[in-house]
């Protein structure tokens, strides 16, 4: 079967490469949430946009699963670094493949309220590379 989209990417919003330590907690299934327990797990992003995050994390979470990520923002100018409180937003892994000893998550954001979306512009648009 010929799939037309093969080679392309389809995604809505350009990936950012950003390395950044964020913490999610799994919200369900309830197994999983039994078993990971209430505490924050810490991962590292690989790239980000405002629909989704790509992250490696110690933790295999199956497909579907749904995760609350905490992000702190911040801001630099000339003189200071501006650190904003933590923000929380709703995922669901869409991914998740063996990388190295670790596991690469594909996240897409769900139900995302638009100041947090655009908060979440501003910081990518301000610290990211293009990916290519």
């Amino acid at each position: 079967m010929f799939n037309r989209h093969w080679g392309k990417d389809r995604r809505r919003f350009q990936r950012f490469l950003l390395n950044l330590t964020i913490w999610y907690k799994v919200r369900s299934p309830e197994y999983l949430r039994t078993r990971f327990g209430d505490a924050d797990i810490e991962a590292t992003t690989l790239n980000l946009n405002q629909a989704g995050v790509a992250f490696l994390s110690k933790q295999q979470i199956p497909p579907w699963s749904s995760l609350i990520f905490k992000f702190i923002f911040f801001g630099a100018d000339e003189a200071n670094v501006h650190i904003k409180k933590p923000v929380e937003i709703l995922g669901e892994v869409r991914s998740c493949t063996p990388y190295d000893n670790e596991f690469r998550l594909g996240v897409f954001f769900k139900d995302v309220d638009e100041s947090i979306k655009e908060e979440l512009n501003c910081f990518i648009q301000s610290m990211a590379r293009p990916y290519k």
